[in-house]
């Protein structure tokens, strides 16, 4: 078994492999295994970003440019950190070695793509991520062995600025996985990506806009974040699933609609359980609880709690509440002992306006904020 990691562990790992490089002056290539959805790409692409500020370079995609913007980067190559995406599972092997071109009657040269041609370039410089790399046929594998331990395509090497990433699905995924040739295993580190905490993902989430309906759903029952099962024939829910929810729901306020939209995006189950969620609405006041925090006495149950904080977060949003109903709602949960609700409520209104929020925080002469700016 190889260690298995945190997120925020792999985030680290990643900058770390980037920034150190072996006795041959290369950068060790690292592997990613993990379940499908996890987000074992987005925390590639995330740390990506961090590296290309630390550089001082301008992110790119490659596989998000236009044919226009990649000319410009490869002309000026110097100015850009790139994330070059290779699906591996949707490759050949001659996407990845070129084709033969005859030069004359003794020899041949080979076209390689243009991003590989861009790895040679002198002042390139990024992380090459060879995704979904054990869903690829064995011939292709076999074509990524001397990029991974040699830095060479073909007859490009690439320079030494690069940094090597493969990532790959977990054999018992049911993703009709290819074994790894235990010599190409050893070519690079190897970590175990783990489904994220409830904890964790809400401050990626708070990070990425998600909406705080689905923030405060997860946090309320924090089994449905990632909820697999092969035998129930139910569509699966994944970190990623839960993120594609987030770009559907947008301006959805009919429950019947968001019902039908969410059972498409994850489980039937689940989705119907967060549109119950989200029709707390109707069983509430809040405006009565706004104008009187002390009524907060007489909830109970903890799904209306958290939906109260989440919607509340919203009509900070709105500019309908200000700092101090923030401040007198938080005193009134912290009476109830309710903390993790005062520290949730908080994350969330700190992500609507970080400036305004720390400000009016320095500002405020209320004992609880000592208790809780520890949670932001």
């Amino acid at each position: 078994m190889v260690k298995q990691i945190t997120h925020l562990q792999l985030n680290k790992l990643v900058k770390h492999y980037y920034e150190k490089k072996n006795k041959e002056g290369r950068k060790n290539a690292l592997m990613i295994y993990g379940t499908f959805g996890v987000g074992k790409s987005a925390v590639v692409r995330d740390s990506a970003k961090e590296i290309s500020v630390k550089e001082g370079r301008t992110y790119c995609e490659w596989n998000k440019m236009t044919e226009l913007e990649r000319e410009n980067v490869f002309k000026n190559p110097e100015k850009y950190f790139c994330l070059i995406d290779i699906r591996l599972s949707e490759f050949d092997s001659s996407d990845i070695k070129g084709l033969p071109d005859y030069h004359d009657n003794d020899s041949i040269i080979w076209k390689v793509p243009k991003w590989a041609k861009f790895l040679e370039l002198e002042n390139s410089n990024g992380i090459l991520f060879f995704d979904e790399i054990n869903l690829a046929p064995p011939l292709v594998i076999s074509s990524t062995y001397k990029i991974i331990y040699d830095r060479v395509i073909n007859e490009s090497k690439i320079n030494d600025n690069w940094l090597i990433l493969g990532c790959g699905n977990k054999d018992e995924d049911r993703a009709f996985t290819h074994e790894l040739a235990s010599p190409v295993r050893d070519r690079g580190g190897e970590v175990e990506l783990i489904c994220p905490s409830a904890e964790s993902w809400t401050n990626w989430a708070l990070e990425n806009d998600i909406d705080s309906r689905i923030i405060g759903f997860i946090n309320f029952k924090p089994s449905v974040l990632h909820s697999v099962n092969f035998d129930d024939n139910q569509k699966f829910t994944t970190e990623r699933g839960w993120a594609r929810v987030n770009s559907l729901i947008e301006g959805i306020n009919d429950y019947n609609e968001l019902d039908l939209v969410c059972s498409s995006a994850i489980s039937e189950g689940i989705a119907r359980e967060f549109s119950a969620f989200c029709k707390i609405k109707e069983l509430i006041n809040l405006e009565d609880i706004i104008k009187n925090p002390s009524k907060l006495k007489s909830v109970k149950e903890i799904d209306i709690k958290y939906f109260i904080v989440t919607a509340l977060s919203e009509k900070y949003k709105a500019k309908k509440i200000d700092f101090k109903n923030i401040i007198a709602i938080s005193e009134e949960l912290d009476k109830l002992k309710n903390c993790e609700f005062v520290a949730l409520f908080w994350r969330l209104c700190m992500r609507i306006n970080p400036k305004k929020f720390k400000d009016e925080i320095i500002n405020s002469k209320s004992q609880i904020i000592t208790k809780y700016t520890k949670y932001i």
